[in-house]
């Protein structure tokens, strides 16, 4: 078992070369572990981690097994399947590789694209942001790498699945998405235990770097379903080009503890963002999201819309963040975060934020957090239901907005399933 006390700065140069990786990323994963050796966990006001030793966990994952990929994967799409940390499948069809399409694991991207994964990799995130964003870039080996090239509109979405089964195995990926000018991609992240129910604790460190060039467009859909024994930590940033606009479409359902970075880096003029992110928490859940948009160019337009339903003594915080350079005159930014309450024990709490450094822009922002209306129980119940079912339909009567805005339908769908199963547990 590979735990983190087996791991030195020699261990982690000596298997980065082993595996043929260039000396500038050998480079970056010995700064990455240094930096994992001082940082400290990433806690905030609102969030205390307990219960998480790093050393529990196996860090060079023992599956041997592989899943049913036929039941995961379709003949004809493009997808790429983890199964604790390990690679099952990367399928790309030839009729996007004829496009010239680049869809591979990480370790094939460096041995058969170097020039291209050195221009991108760890540009959009350093590797010693945070303790658990130095883990990943330590000692990850796994992950994806997507490039489309200029004028490329692909019809079908590609797939990234990842599983946890095994406890006590760390599971960890990097990704790297590359989407070129005037070309369109709709990316969907699925995270899911393979027992919802299973023994723990599974740890699931994730980064992902997004890429886009003039005009692109991109729509990046996640669904996170997890078993309440997962610790996860996720950060995702995208530099957005000119009059290009990116897609965030969240959904949170699983964990003990999730801790989720998602920031927009709008760097051309003209770009775009809107962030999407809705959860549902029970029993004694805890998630800590926090969507970011930068504006850095003028004319450039974002939205980020966060909605938490939580019940039993689930808890969340959601943070928005919306700073403006002195550049970005003429900037229309909007924040808004919402969380119902299903019963006393629970607990949310919308902290919004602004940092305006430019005097020719909109930013607004609303916050609203509160327990589920008992006159609208009330009255719902005179109408034949019982109090159960009358909850319900204000919870989908609460969610019901947000989720229309979703421009992926399977996420809708996905999501609306898994909270009535949760429901109904």
């Amino acid at each position: 078992m590979s735990t983190l006390r087996s791991f030195s700065v020699d261990t982690i140069a000596e298997q980065a070369a082993s595996r043929g990786e260039p000396t500038w990323l050998v480079q970056k994963r010995v700064e990455a572990f240094e930096a994992l050796q001082r940082l400290p966990l990433p806690e905030s006001r609102y969030t205390k981690i307990r219960g998480l030793d790093l050393n529990a966990f196996d860090f060079a994952g023992q599956n041997a097994h592989h899943a049913h990929i036929g039941e995961l994967a379709a003949e004809r799409e493009a997808v790429h399947i983890q199964l604790d940390g390990q690679i099952l499948i990367t399928q790309v069809p030839e009729s996007l590789q004829s496009k010239g399409i680049v869809f591979c694991d990480m370790a094939t991207a460096i041995r058969e694209h170097p020039d291209l994964v050195k221009q991108y990799l760890f540009h959009a995130i350093s590797p010693s942001e945070d303790k658990m964003t130095a883990l990943v870039s330590a000692l990850a080996s796994s992950g994806i790498f997507i490039y489309v090239p200029k004028e490329t509109v692909l019809t079908e979405p590609v797939r990234l699945v990842y599983l946890l089964d095994e406890p006590s195995v760390a599971a960890l990926a990097h990704q790297v998405i590359i989407i070129e000018s005037g070309s369109s991609v709709t990316v969907l992240e699925e995270a899911y235990a393979k027992h919802p129910d299973g023994p723990g604790p599974h740890l699931h460190g994730t980064i992902s770097e997004v890429y886009l060039g003039e005009g692109a467009r991109m729509q990046f859909g996640a669904l996170q379903n997890w078993n309440e024994g997962t610790y996860s930590f996720v950060r995702r940033r995208a530099h957005v080009g000119r009059d290009a606009k990116i897609q965030w479409t969240i959904g949170w359902l699983g964990g003990r503890l999730t801790m989720s970075s998602v920031e927009s880096r709008l760097v051309g003029p003209g770009a775009e963002m809107e962030d999407i992110q809705v959860l549902f928490g029970r029993h004694k859940q805890h998630f800590d999201l926090t969507s970011s948009l930068r504006n850095m160019a003028p004319h450039v337009k974002g939205e980020i819309h966060m909605k938490g339903v939580l019940k039993d003594q689930a808890r969340a915080v959601m943070y928005g963040f919306i700073r403006v350079d002195p550049v970005a005159q003429q900037s229309n930014s909007y924040q808004l975060a919402q969380g119902l309450l299903l019963n006393d024990g629970a607990h949310c709490d919308a902290i919004p934020g602004l940092e305006i450094e430019a005097n020719d822009v909109r930013a607004t922002h609303g916050a609203s957090i509160g327990p589920i209306d008992e006159e609208q129980i009330f009255y719902l119940q005179s109408r034949g239901l019982d109090r159960e079912q009358a909850k319900r339909t204000i919870v989908e009567g609460f969610l019901t907005p947000t989720l229309e805005q979703i421009p992926i339908a399977g996420v809708r769908e996905r999501f609306h399933a898994f909270v009535e199963q949760k429901w109904n547990e």
